[in-house]
């Protein structure tokens, strides 16, 4: 499985609280081949484990198991053949492991390559009866009930002709995929408003260059900060990635004598939040620095 870099640390960064009255439900909006999905799900057990046996994938995608290639490729085929096609997109059918109390993990993803790419990964996980997959656009999700948690790594390319080294290096379909057209911060956060449970959290990655707006946009769907990650690739250099959580506050909540515009304008020309950490990911040498992988270790199989 491909990692991203921005994925594994917002993956590794998130938190999930362990005093729910029920297991969590998380949403993962622009899956693409699954990882952050993948991510929760392995915290979730350890606030809610699971009886059921399935196979490990590292977050290079090796597979933990003996299983020879056919055998793989066969099981492969059978996870492509276990997802059906819905208005909602492809929805797993794999729910023979899940349990009534377990946690669930939706995953939505535009792309159909990526979607069933992701599929793969979901089945051959095991969390597979927690994972499902919707191949569609967030604006048209209308699942059963709200979520506790939802994480993306959100597009943040504003078009073709503003590039970076990254950029110009993915494929075609990868380079669309990040591109703010198919998914801007202001349709980011409306959604994830209206899919939150009050006091619900968001957790995304933006540009650093774009934190002052992320946070008033976000603010503007009731979405406040709550904590931020500054991320570095070495002490010398400027912050070029920012990792967000925002909560969801209720419009119709009591704000004590201000309205909700009020209380906005408040949360806004407010001191930054003191939850503010930096994360610099490699030292002079070029090597991981320890609090890099002491936040991403338990993700690697090999560090």
């Amino acid at each position: 499985m491909k990692v991203n870099t921005d994925s594994l640390i917002l993956g590794s960064w998130a938190t999930l609280g362990a005093g729910s009255r029920h297991a969590p439900r998380i949403l993962d909006i622009g899956t693409g081949s699954g990882i952050l999905a993948l991510m929760m799900a392995q915290k979730a057990e350890g606030f809610y484990p699971l009886s059921c046996s399935g196979l490990e994938l590292d977050c290079h995608g090796t597979d933990s198991s003996s299983a020879g290639s056919t055998e793989k490729e066969h099981r492969e085929q059978e996870s492509t053949n276990s997802f059906v096609s819905s208005r909602e997109g492809l929805l797993s059918n794999n729910n023979s492991a899940a349990r009534v109390d377990a946690f669930k993990i939706d995953a939505i993803e535009i792309d159909k390559d990526a979607a069933a790419q992701a599929a793969i990964n979901f089945v051959n996980s095991k969390w597979a009866g927690q994972l499902h997959i919707h191949n569609c656009d967030v604006a048209g999700f209308e699942p059963a009930y709200l979520y506790d948690t939802i994480i993306s790594n959100p597009p943040y390319f504003e078009s073709p002709t503003k590039l970076s080294n990254a950029y110009s290096k993915q494929s075609y379909n990868r380079s669309v995929a990040r591109q703010t057209s198919t998914l801007s911060p202001d349709e980011l956060f409306n959604a994830s408003s209206a899919l939150l449970i009050e006091n619900g959290q968001l957790y995304c990655v933006y540009p650093a260059s774009m934190e002052a707006d992320i946070i008033k946009t976000a603010a503007g769907h009731g979405l406040f900060l709550e904590a931020m990650l500054y991320v570095k690739h070495t002490s010398g250099k400027d912050p070029y990635l920012c990792a967000f959580r925002f909560n969801k506050v209720m419009k119709n909540a009591n704000y004590g004598q201000l309205d909700f515009a009020e209380y906005l304008d408040r949360q806004l020309s407010s001191a930054k939040v003191t939850n503010e950490t930096e994360l610099i990911i490699r030292d002079r040498e070029g090597n991981y620095t320890s609090e890099y992988k002491a936040l991403c270790q338990p993700f690697y199989l090999k560090f």
